[in-house]
């Protein structure tokens, strides 16, 4: 039997044991490393040749990978998904999966039309399971590193301006509306998602002194998280009665964008908007109060700052735009 063993350091053979169940163990030392190394190589000899265990299935442990997880539905169908194309791709084993083999994987997923947030989120997706194989000692984590990612979609943010947003703060429509405009304000002075204002139950408002802050479980990240409110946002809670567990009434995401779209109408903002303009309103308006994005970050409960500073970006592409509304006097 031969036995191949390539490296990028020099070592020495240290010992080679022989066990009687067919486990062949060779033990490796080098200078080049701060300890001992343990390869080993199985070969079943009961009929004299050696017979190597088979290669895992890139795909295949993905899939396992996803099954075996403590993760959302949502979450899981992502890694479903993210199977689907990998499979259509061409799967291979783990130990030949290469960094080309995976920088052609992110520009399948671009050829077959798919959104770049959502090559994005596949390609995470992926490299979670590589992570895992990394720790389990299947693959090479340097080869994931050598990979050029897709770039964060830099997609636009809409949002109201402080003028706007008062235009439809003193508008008020019928009061069958009432609910889903304490909503959508109470979003644009907090900045939370639209599940997580749906989801708001009164036992989240706290006591912090003479004021209020919610400690609430943010849905999309699965995190607690707490945040003081501002006096409008105390405001709005205070004269709502507390007839229920949740400070708002269900609403259906449709029907809170029409009326959305209706009071936009009414109040003169033109400019389209969906509930999620409320957290983006949020963001920049504490930006343009100079609130230091570090800050905003943990307001935003943004898990990177890269998530924040699109907001910062956008901002400055705001501001240049409207400096060049200045009037020319000097020429």
């Amino acid at each position: 039997m031969n036995v191949r063993i390539e490296s990028n350091f020099p070592f020495s053979v240290s010992s080679i044991q022989f066990a009687p169940d067919g486990e062949l163990s060779i033990t490796l030392s080098s200078d080049k490393m701060p300890q001992e190394s343990r390869y080993q190589y199985t070969a079943n000899l009961g009929d004299g040749q050696a017979e190597e265990k088979p290669s895992v299935s890139l795909l295949q442990y993905a899939r396992d990978f996803a099954a075996a997880a403590t993760i959302k539905d949502k979450t899981k169908d992502s890694y479903r998904l993210m199977c689907s194309h990998l499979e259509a791709y061409g799967d291979s084993p783990l130990d030949h999966v290469s960094t080309s083999y995976l920088q052609g994987l992110i520009v399948y997923l671009q050829s077959t039309g798919l959104k770049p947030g959502t090559v994005r989120l596949y390609f995470q997706k992926l490299a979670c399971v590589l992570h895992d194989a990394y720790k389990n000692g299947l693959f090479d984590d340097r080869i994931l590193q050598r990979v050029k990612r897709p770039k964060r979609e830099q997609g636009k943010k809409g949002f109201l301006s402080e003028t706007e947003l008062k235009k439809l703060a003193k508008h008020q429509l019928s009061e069958e509306y009432n609910n889903i405009q304490s909503m959508f304000l109470f979003s644009c002075m907090t900045g939370l998602r639209y599940s997580d204002v749906q989801g708001l139950r009164w036992k989240d408002v706290k006591r912090n002194g003479k004021h209020m802050m919610l400690e609430f479980h943010q849905q999309k990240t699965d995190t607690q998280e707490r945040l003081p409110l501002c006096a409008e946002a105390e405001a709005l809670l205070r004269v709502r009665k507390r007839s229920g567990e949740y400070v708002f009434r269900k609403e259906k995401n449709q029907k809170v964008n029409a009326v959305l779209k209706k009071w936009c109408r009414e109040a003169k903002v033109r400019k389209p908007v969906s509930f999620h303009s409320a957290r983006h309103t949020f963001c920049v308006l504490l930006l343009t109060k100079d609130v230091p994005i570090y800050t905003v970050q943990q307001l935003m409960c943004h898990s990177d700052i890269g998530s924040t500073k699109v907001y910062a970006d956008l901002l400055n592409k705001t501001k240049a735009k409207a400096v060049k509304k200045m009037p020319a006097f000097m020429c």
